[in-house]
C-alpha cells in the first residue's frame, strides 16, 4: 500500500533497549567470524524473498567469511540447520547441535513473514509497500520484514548497510565496499521502521543489469506509469471504424490517426461512451496484469487536441502559463471519471500522467482524483535561479492545491554532458520542499555517467530521506569510495563542479530562463571552463589514486580518473571553439601560435571520440547518450577552430599560408583534412558545391535555391540590402526564435566543409545562438546525425562560422541520399536582428 500517513515517509527509528549484561545488549550474528545465526523465511515464500535471504547471506560471508544458512520456517521448527542446496521447505534434514560450541542456541534471523513473525503483531500492513521493519525483542530473533516482498527486499539492504557497513556506490564489483569484519552484531532492542518519502523512485538510462541491480540495492522502485499512453488506449486500428467519434475533430474535419503509432493527437473527451470504454480497457488491463500497481492515463506527444464544440467548451479562454491553449479542465474531468469508474473493480491502483504542454496547468474548476498523479516536467538545476525556484515552487504548490498527489518528472542527465554535472545541495533542498508540497512519485531521466560520483547515490538516498544531511551523505561516500586520506581531494573536485554549475554556469550564453529543460545537447556552458578549472581536477584525482589505500579505493579512484579523461578532452578539444567573442588572431604572431594551438585541440578532440568508442565496452563507463547522438556533440569544428580562425590571414600573410599548407600535406588525420577545408575554402578559385551563397535576388523576392525555415512561425525571415557583406543582398533574421535559410544538395562519400558569415548589430539580451549545419538526409528525406558548430551571437561585425567533417555513404544503416546545408539562428527575442550571408559548402577531398 502507499502510506496513507505522510507525516511518517522517510522516518527511521532506531530504538535500543537498555540491558544490565553484555549478552543482553546485542545479538551476535556471526563472532570471531564464525556463524552464530541461521536465515529463516516463510514455507511460502516467495522467489523475491528467497533472493533477498540470498542476498544476506552472500554479504554477512563476503565481510565476516561466515557462511549462515537458510532453511524454511517448517525446516527451522524442526530444528534442521543445513541444507545440501538451494533452499527447499522439505529439503534434507540435519539435526541441529548449535550449541556444541558456544552452549548458545543459534540467532535466527527472520526474512520475511513466517509464523513467528505472524504472532508479534506488527502493523507492517500500515508501511508504504516498500516501506520495512528490522526488530530485535530479544536476544535470539532479528526479524526484517515489508508489507510485501519489495519492502522485505529493502529491509535487507538496509541491515546491510547499517549493521554490515556494505556500501553499493557505484555499479560493478569495484563499486561496491565491504568493510571486513570479525564479528556481526545487532543491538537488543532495534526497532526501525522506514519506508520511503516518494514512494515511486525511478531513473532511466541505466544501461545494463550491472547498473540497474546497483540502483535496486539503492532502492530504486518505480511504481507508477505516467508515459504518453492514450494512443496506445484508444489504437486506430480498433475505434477508427467502430467508433470514430473516439478521435479528435480539426479544421472542422475529423482526424483519424494513420497508424497505432502516430502522436500529435488526443482523443475527443467529451465523445459519447468514452469514458466508459477506457474503463473497460483499463479494468481489463488490471484483471489480466493483477501485479500491476498504475496505469498511465499520459497523453499523447505533440499536442492535437481536440476542436469541436463541446470539448471547447470546457475550456478557459485564457492560455496555460506556457501560452498554450489551456486544456486542463476537460483532460483532467476525463481523467477522474474513468478513474472512478475503475477504482470500483480495482480500489488499490494509481494512475499517473503527464503535466505539460496545454496540459501542464492545474485545472481551475474542478480537483485531480486523489489516486491520480499529474507529473510536472523540469529540469530543477535551474533553480540555481533564484527565480526561476521562486516560480517552480509556486507551480508545485499550485498543483498540490489542486491534486493531494503530485508527481516530479526531472531531467538529470549525466551524459551527453561533457563535464560533471552535480548539485548534491540544491537537490537536498528541493527534494525536502517536494516532501513538504505533496510531491510523492520522482521520476528522472538519468543517463548517467558515472564520472560523477555519488550524484545518483545521493539521488536515491535523498528520495528515501531528504531530511538526511547531505554533507554526512556525501562525505560518507567519499570515504568509503576513497579512503580518509584521499576523501578530502575527492570531496574538492565535486566541489569545485557543484560550484560551477550551481553559480557560474548562470550567468552564461548557455543558462537560459525559458523551457522545461537545459539545453543538453548543446555544450557551449564549455566556454566558461578554464584551463585551471581541468588543471586543478587532474590534480585533485591524481591526488585521490595515490593516496586511496585498499585495492578497491584505488579501482575506484582510478575509474573516476578514467571518466575525468573524457571531461578534460572535451573542455580541452572545445576551448575556443564557443567563445563568447571569436579568437581572431590580431597579427602573424598570433596567427602563427594558434595553429599550434589548433593541434593540440584536435589531438584533445581526437582522444575525446576515442573514448567514448572505449567506454561502449566498459559496464560503467559506457555513455547511455553518446557524443555522436548530437550534432553540437559530435566534435565537429572542436580543436578546429583556431584553423577556421586563420580563415582571412590565408590570403595576408605567406608565411601562414605555407604552416597551413604544410599541415594538409603532412599532418594525419583530422588536423590535415581541416588544414585542407581552410585552403579550400580561403582558394578564391574553389567552387562551391552549393548555389547562390550570398543569396543575390534581382527582383528582391526569396533567393533560389534557398528556403526560408521559421520554427512555429515565431519571427521573420527576408531578404535585404542591409544584410549584405558581399554583393547586393543578405537574409535578414527578425525576433526569429529558431530558423534559417536552407537548400538541400546531392553529395557523394567525401569531407566536406561549410562556411558561413553572421552579423549581430546589437546585442540580444537572451541567450541566442547561430550554428551552421550540414545535416545528412535518407532516402525518405528524414534527418539524419549532422555536422554542426555553434557559437553565442554577440555583437559584433561580420564573423565567420565554419565546420567541417565526413559524409559517408550510409550512416546508422541508412543510405545518406541528400545533405541539408543550414545556418540555425536561434533564441532571438521579438525585435533582435541578426545578418547572414556567403553561405556555401564545398567539397573538400
Amino acid at each position: 500500500m502507499f502510506a496513507e500517513s505522510w507525516l511518517r515517509v522517510g522516518v527511521l527509528l532506531c530504538l535500543s533497549s537498555a540491558g544490565t549484561g553484555a549478552a543482553e545488549k546485542t545479538v551476535r550474528i556471526v563472532e570471531h567470524g564464525e556463524a552464530r545465526s541461521v536465515v529463516v523465511v516463510g514455507n511460502e515464500a516467495d522467489a523475491q524473498t528467497r533472493d533477498a535471504a540470498e542476498l544476506l547471506v552472500e554479504y554477512v560471508q563476503r565481510a565476516s567469511g561466515a557462511k549462515l544458512r537458510v532453511l524454511s520456517a517448517e525446516d527451522a521448527t524442526s530444528g534442521i540447520t543445513a541444507r545440501p542446496g538451494p533452499l527447499e521447505p522439505n529439503g534434507a534434514k540435519k539435526r541441529a547441535d548449535a550449541a556444541r560450541d558456544s552452549g548458545r542456541v543459534p540467532v535466527t534471523i527472520h526474512v520475511g513473514r513466517d509464523p513467528y513473525v505472524e504472532g508479534l503483531g506488527l502493523k507492517r500492513d500500515s508501511l508504504d509497500d516498500d516501506g520495512f521493519l528490522i526488530k530485535v525483542s530479544d536476544s535470539s530473533n532479528v526479524v526484517i520484514v515489508g508489507p510485501t516482498p519489495w519492502g522485505t527486499e529493502f529491509g535487507v539492504c538496509e541491515f546491510l548497510e547499517r549493521f554490515v557497513g556494505v556500501r553499493w556506490l557505484m555499479p560493478g564489483p569495484d563499486g561496491e565496499d565491504v568493510p571486513k569484519r570479525r564479528a556481526i552484531e545487532v543491538p537488543v532492542g532495534t526497532d526501525i521502521r522506514s519506508e520511503p518519502a516518494f514512494f515511486s523512485r525511478q531513473f532511466s538510462g541505466l544501461v545494463g543489469a550491472v547498473q540497474t541491480n546497483w540502483a535496486r540495492r539503492n532502492r530504486m522502485h518505480g511504481r507508477v506509469s505516467f508515459h504518453h499512453n492514450l494512443l496506445n488506449l484508444f489504437p486506430p486500428s480498433k475505434y477508427a471504424k467502430t467508433h470514430p467519434e473516439f478521435f479528435p475533430i480539426r479544421s472542422g474535419k475529423r482526424y483519424i490517426p494513420p497508424n497505432d503509432h502516430t502522436h500529435g493527437w488526443q482523443p475527443c473527451f467529451s465523445a459519447p461512451g468514452i469514458v466508459e470504454e477506457a474503463a473497460r480497457t483499463i479494468c481489463r488491463y488490471f484483471d489480466q496484469h493483477p501485479e500491476a500497481t498504475s496505469y498511465s492515463l499520459g497523453v499523447t506527444d505533440s499536442s492535437g487536441h481536440c476542436q469541436c464544440e463541446r470539448c471547447r467548451a470546457q475550456d478557459p479562454p485564457e492560455p496555460n502559463f506556457l501560452g498554450r491553449r489551456n486544456v486542463s479542465d476537460r483532460y483532467y474531468a476525463w481523467c477522474n471519471r474513468v478513474v472512478e469508474r475503475v477504482l470500483e473493480k480495482h480500489p488499490d491502483k494509481w494512475f499517473g500522467c503527464l503535466a505539460y504542454s496545454e496540459v501542464a496547468q492545474p485545472p481551475s474548476r474542478i480537483k485531480v482524483h486523489p489516486r491520480i498523479i499529474p507529473y510536472m516536467t523540469y529540469d530543477r538545476m535551474k533553480w540555481a535561479d533564484p527565480d526561476l525556484r521562486a516560480e517552480g515552487e509556486r507551480l508545485t504548490r499550485w498543483w498540490h492545491r489542486t491534486s493531494p498527489v503530485v508527481g516530479w518528472y526531472d531531467y538529470i542527465y549525466g551524459t551527453p554532458y561533457c563535464v560533471p554535472r552535480v548539485w548534491f545541495h540544491l537537490m537536498a533542498d528541493y527534494l525536502r520542499f517536494a516532501q513538504a508540497n505533496g510531491v510523492r512519485a520522482f521520476y528522472a531521466e538519468a543517463y548517467p555517467n558515472w564520472g560523477e560520483g555519488p550524484k545518483l547515490y545521493a539521488t536515491l538516498k535523498l528520495l528515501w530521506d531528504p531530511h538526511q544531511d547531505v554533507d554526512v551523505l556525501l562525505r560518507d561516500w567519499y570515504v568509503r569510495a576513497v579512503g580518509p586520506d584521499a576523501a578530502d581531494a575527492l570531496a574538492e573536485y565535486y566541489t569545485l563542479w557543484e560550484d560551477f554549475w550551481t553559480r557560474r554556469v548562470l550567468n552564461s550564453a548557455w543558462f537560459t530562463q525559458g523551457g522545461q529543460y537545459l539545453r543538453f545537447n548543446n555544450p557551449s556552458y564549455l566556454a566558461e571552463v578554464t584551463k585551471p578549472d581541468i588543471r586543478r581536477s587532474r590534480e585533485l584525482l591524481e591526488r585521490a589514486v595515490k593516496l586511496a589505500r585498499t585495492e578497491k579505493q584505488k579501482a575506484r579512484a582510478k575509474l573516476l580518473l578514467r571518466a575525468f579523461e573524457y571531461y578534460e578532452a572535451s573542455a580541452l578539444a572545445y576551448a575556443g571553439a564557443g567563445s563568447k567573442v571569436l579568437a581572431v588572431p590580431r597579427t602573424e604572431t598570433e596567427a602563427l601560435a594558434s595553429i599550434n594551438q589548433a593541434l593540440e585541440k584536435l589531438e584533445m578532440a581526437r582522444k575525446r571520440l576515442r573514448l567514448a568508442e572505449e567506454f561502449v565496452r566498459h559496464p560503467v563507463l559506457v555513455h547511455p547518450l553518446p557524443p555522436s547522438r548530437y550534432s553540437l556533440l559530435s566534435g565537429a569544428g572542436w580543436g578546429g577552430s583556431s584553423i577556421w580562425g586563420l580563415l582571412d590571414w590565408i590570403g595576408r600573410s605567406q608565411r601562414v599560408k605555407i604552416r597551413v599548407e604544410q599541415l594538409a600535406e603532412t599532418a594525419t588525420g583530422e588536423a590535415r583534412r581541416q588544414a585542407r577545408a581552410v585552403l579550400t575554402v580561403a582558394d578564391a578559385t574553389s567552387q562551391p558545391i552549393s548555389s547562390n551563397p550570398s543569396f543575390e535576388s534581382p527582383d528582391g523576392r526569396w533567393p533560389k535555391p534557398w528556403s526560408p525555415w521559421v520554427k512555429w512561425g515565431i519571427g521573420r525571415m527576408t531578404v535585404a540590402n542591409a544584410a549584405a557583406r558581399t554583393g547586393q543582398r543578405g537574409i535578414l533574421c527578425r525576433g526569429v526564435k529558431r530558423g534559417g535559410p536552407h537548400q538541400a544538395l546531392k553529395v557523394s562519400p567525401g569531407y566536406y566543409a561549410a562556411v558561413g558569415y553572421f552579423r549581430v548589430p546589437k546585442q540580444p539580451e537572451s541567450n541566442a545562438t547561430v550554428t551552421i549545419n550540414m545535416t545528412p538526409l535518407d532516402e525518405q528525406g528524414h534527418n539524419l546525425p549532422s555536422i554542426a558548430h555553434s557559437v553565442p551571437a554577440t555583437a559584433t561585425d561580420w564573423t565567420a562560422i565554419a565546420v567541417s567533417g565526413l559524409i559517408p555513404a550510409e550512416i546508422q544503416g541508412q543510405p545518406v541520399s541528400r545533405v541539408r546545408l543550414i545556418v540555425i539562428v536561434d533564441g532571438f527575442q521579438p525585435g533582435e536582428e541578426v545578418y547572414l550571408d556567403d553561405v556555401a559548402m564545398y567539397r573538400v577531398e
